[in-house]
């Protein structure tokens, strides 16, 4: 390989191509979504909160599809931290 220069770097956050529009759990199904990612989403809302209005702020914040219809299937009710959030995820998973 004389000359020839290779990149070996790893891709970090905004090196690679294309956008990520659904997030895959480890058996490589798509639509798995974490407690975690939604909550990413829903980072500096103000608590309590609605199911309507979380929908709006993962919005306004680029949520994906999977993390929408999660939010989505979520009871409608007040939720006072991410912890009841989070909670209410698992019993839907």
């Amino acid at each position: 390989m004389s000359g020839q220069i290779i990149d070996t770097r790893r891709k970090g956050i905004g090196q690679g191509r294309g956008s990520r529009k659904q997030y895959t759990n480890r058996a490589g199904r798509s639509g798995h979504v974490s407690p975690a990612i939604v909550v990413k989403y829903l980072k500096g809302m103000g608590y309590p909160v609605n199911k309507k209005t979380m929908i709006s702020s993962a919005q306004s914040k680029d949520a994906t599809e999977d993390v929408i219809d999660l939010i989505s299937k979520l009871p409608d009710k007040t939720y006072n931290s991410p912890i009841d959030i989070t909670k209410e995820i698992g019993k839907i998973e």
